[in-house]
This record gives structure tokens, sequence and C-alpha cells, in this order.
């Protein structure tokens, strides 16, 4: 049988799972997508937990996957200033896993002691963020540091309900400079870029399933993947029939246990 994909990037929460639960019919489909060598990975917005973190997760879900096939905003946004700014004081302001990825590309990082030397504010979820830590940042803002962010997510889901994303702090930062950041998480194309070097396939053979139309199919449509959206997450069918061009997905799926079935009609 023909394969319809060559790769293809699931989302995590809403996705695949829900809090630590895998999804009904998740275990089956990606059985059935390696008995097909269609390779995958995950790509989740979170900056906050380390690699070995999702690893784990994903592991108690009965889903195995390696350090190579999942993708954070964290491991974007330290690859975007890798590349934009080597060699420069970088001032992180995040959890351990923008912390960790940043270390991981042997970029200069200041402490908030010596954050009048910062060239470069790279921001995540700060879970210490209060008022003296936002005077810091906007301080070194208006000194002249550039401004990156691993993404705009306004919640995050808990188990009961949600608690102010990165994107709370993201804008409070924003608002206060005036400087609006360079954004790296999806879905900016440095999330597209990533994403196909972790698939290892053209964009034309690649797919990215996801529960939200803003990050998920907005970076699948940015990238040229074929984007699918399934309704297990936040977004419903009447939202994807009125959604803009750039976050309409190709395929709406009820979930993706359907995607099989899918793709053998196809041929």
């Amino acid at each position: 049988m023909t394969n319809r994909f060559d790769g293809i990037i699931f989302d995590i929460d809403g996705t695949v799972a829900r809090g630590k639960k895998v999804l009904p019919g998740v275990l089956d489909t990606l059985a059935e997508l390696h008995r097909r060598e269609i390779r995958f990975a995950f790509f989740t917005n979170d900056n906050s937990n380390t690699i070995s973190f999702w690893i784990d997760r994903l592991a108690g879900m009965g889903i195995d996957a390696t350090a190579k096939e999942v993708l954070t905003s964290a491991l974007i946004a330290a690859e975007a200033t890798a590349q934009l700014h080597a060699g420069r004081k970088i001032l992180p302001v995040g959890n351990i896993g923008l912390i960790e990825a940043l270390k991981a590309k042997n970029l200069t990082l200041l402490d908030f002691e010596e954050a009048d030397q910062a060239e470069v504010v790279v921001m995540g979820r700060d879970p210490n963020f209060d008022q003296n830590r936002l005077n810091t940042v906007c301080q070194a803002i208006w000194n002249g540091a550039e401004f990156i962010a691993t993404n705009y997510d306004p919640k995050v889901p808990t188990p009961g309900g949600f608690v102010p994303g990165t994107g709370a702090m993201i804008k409070a930062v924003a608002y206060a400079t005036g400087h609006d950041p360079l954004v790296t998480g999806k879905p900016s194309p440095w999330s597209g870029e990533m994403a196909m070097k972790i698939l290892g396939c053209v964009a034309e053979r690649g797919a990215v399933i996801g529960d939200q139309l803003g990050t998920d199919i907005a970076m699948g449509n940015n990238a040229g993947l074929f984007s699918i959206l399934v309704l297990t997450g936040v977004t419903t069918q009447e939202q994807a029939d009125a959604a803009l061009n750039e976050m309409k997905p190709d395929l709406v799926l009820s979930d993706v246990n359907h995607l099989i079935k899918w793709m053998d009609r196809q041929f």
C-alpha cells in the first residue's frame, strides 16, 4: 500500500493525550503508522519542562519516544537564539525546560543580578514572574536588549481548568516596553522549519495533527504541511468551518483514531 505521508507531527495535549491519559485509539494508530514505516514525532508549545520530562510523560501513557522525536517551543527558541545571537549575552526568563535548551546550545547565559549586561532576553513561562521580575526584564529591553519569546499561548490546561500561560507574561513585557518579541514557537516559521527537520521529509509528504487552529494548523499551513484538525481538544467543528484561510485545516477528524481509515480511502 502506498503511504499518503512519510512523516507526521503530532501535538500532544488534546490530540494524543488529555493530561496524563492517552486518548482512545491513539496507541493502535501509532502502532499502525510504525508498521507502515511512517515516521512520527511529537511537538508541544510547552517551554517549562525538559525533553526527558516529556519522554517520561509519553512513556507513562504507553508511547515510546526518543529525544529526537520530541520537540518543544523551548528547543526552537534556543535554536533561533543560537542562529541569530551566537556570542551575545543572554538573559533567560523561564523554567528549567528553557534553561536546559539554551545551555545545550552553549550560549552565554546571565543571572538576574547581571541583567544590566543583557544583549538578548529569551522569555518563556516563568514560575517566579512577579512585579520585580517584570521590571528587570523591561529594563533590559529598554536598555537595548533584543526580545525573543517561546510562544504566545494565553492559558494552560490543568485538571481544574486553566492557569495563565506564557503569553500572559510575554504580553505584559511587550505592552510595558512597546517592543513585540520574535516569537519562535507554534505557529512561527521557525517552528515549521524545525518540524520539517525532525520529520526528515519534504513538506508535500508531511502532515501535522493538532487540536488548535491558531498554533497547530496555522504552523502546518505556514510550513506547507498537510494540516489535520482533531476535535478532541479545544476546537469545535463550527470554529473550524469559520476559520480564516491561514488557520483552515485541510482535514477535520473527530479523533486520531480515524486517521488510518482516512489514509486508506485515499488510494
